[in-house]
Order: C-alpha cells, then sequence, then structure tokens
C-alpha cells in the first residue's frame, strides 16, 4: 500500500473518531478518485499518478469555489475554501510563479524556445509540485521577461 493510501487510511479513522463530517467526505473522494482510477487501469498506480488524482479533485473544488464566488454563495465559498486546504494538504508543497522560473532559469531553457515546449518541459519537471496555471504564467512571463 502506497504512503498516501496509508495517510488517508489514518487520518479517515481520526476525521471519524472526531465526527469530522467535511474531512471525511473529502477523504473518502480523494481515495475513490484513486480506486476508481486503479480500476480503470487494472493495476495499482504510482506515487505520480495518485498526485494527478488528488490534483484533479483540487482543480475540480477550486472552480467549484470559483462559481460559489460568481453566485455570491458564502455557504458554498466557506465549504470548498475548507475542502481545498484540506485537499492541499496531500500534495507536496506548491510552488509559485518566481520559484517556477527561477527553476526555468536553473535548467538554462532559452527565451527563444516555444511557450509549448517549455510547459511541457516545466509540467514533467514540476510534476505534483506546481499547478498548470503557475506554470503557464511563470513560463509567459519568463519568456517575455
Amino acid at each position: 500500500m502506497s504512503e498516501l493510501k496509508k495517510t488517508l487510511m489514518a487520518d479517515m479513522k481520526t476525521a471519524m473518531k472526531e465526527k469530522d463530517t467535511v474531512k471525511k467526505g473529502v477523504i473518502n473522494l480523494l481515495r475513490a478518485g484513486i480506486q476508481n482510477q486503479e480500476l480503470e487501469l487494472k493495476r495499482d498506480l504510482t506515487e505520480e499518478e495518485e498526485l494527478k488524482v488528488v490534483q484533479r479533485e483540487l482543480k475540480q473544488t477550486k472552480q467549484s469555489l470559483e462559481e460559489g464566488q460568481k453566485a455570491n454563495r458564502e455557504d458554498i465559498v466557506a465549504a470548498e475554501t475548507e475542502k481545498i486546504t484540506i485537499i492541499e494538504h496531500y500534495l507536496p508543497k506548491q510552488l509559485s510563479v518566481d520559484e517556477v522560473k527561477e527553476l526555468i532559469a536553473k535548467l538554462g531553457i532559452s527565451k527563444e524556445s516555444s511557450m509549448g515546449q517549455v510547459v511541457g518541459q516545466m509540467m514533467k519537471e514540476t510534476a505534483g509540485s506546481a499547478e498548470g496555471k503557475v506554470v503557464s504564467q511563470a513560463v509567459k512571463e519568463y519568456l517575455n521577461s
């Protein structure tokens, strides 16, 4: 059993003991996403694939948050914000735009490179530790500077 699955199981038990229904629901969501992906692929997921599942859930939750903000629904905004905090706990520390730009510079990528190539390379390089939006913004700023 992977480290993420072990952590999710332990946190699930804790959430049940503490009667924390929000945390329990989020953990169930993550576990179900991982399990569904494993069933689809008919094998256990690698750590990187598990992180992608968690990132996908985070992205969907952030979209729900944006929808709640557009509709001026404070109850949805509060609930989704709490879920995002819980989900982020299971991801590695996320890199900022500036940190991604520093990484691009360290890798010695020339400013004449195409945006698509650099974004693709950086997504592989930052797997699990930076969202696509952040990588895209950092590459755009780096290439235009």
